[in-house]
């Protein structure tokens, strides 16, 4: 595979989920990182726990305040944190062509039927 993102299917271990610390944060923040990975998974509806946790530390950028973010927004929606591994981030032109779609569409929700 030529890119660092894994495949949609891809099925992580612990291992996995360590190595990506390791390679994404500083030695003394590991210990603090793991502790906030496990944070996910342990509900039954928190699904592909090591797959998700591997995204989040691929998405987190070895940004401490944005894992937590991502944990929490895993823990409402584990596949929104898979699509955002897989998508990538959008540039600039598409966000706000999707803000804008959305600005129109609340615009038209105020607007009577006819």
């Amino acid at each position: 595979m030529t890119s660092s993102k894994q495949s949609p299917r891809f099925a992580a271990s612990r291992d996995d989920v360590v190595a990506a610390v390791h390679s994404a944060f500083p030695e003394k923040d590991r210990d603090a990182v793991l502790g906030i990975l496990d944070l996910y998974g342990t509900q039954s509806w928190e699904r592909e726990r090591e797959r998700v946790q591997v995204a989040i530390v691929e998405l987190s950028a070895g940004d401490e305040d944005k894992l937590r973010y991502l944990v929490e927004a895993a823990k409402h929606d584990y596949r929104d944190i898979l699509c955002w591994q897989e998508t990538g981030p959008l540039s600039p032109a598409e966000g706000e062509s999707l803000q804008q779609k959305a600005r129109d569409l609340i615009a038209r929700w105020g607007k009577p039927q006819r």
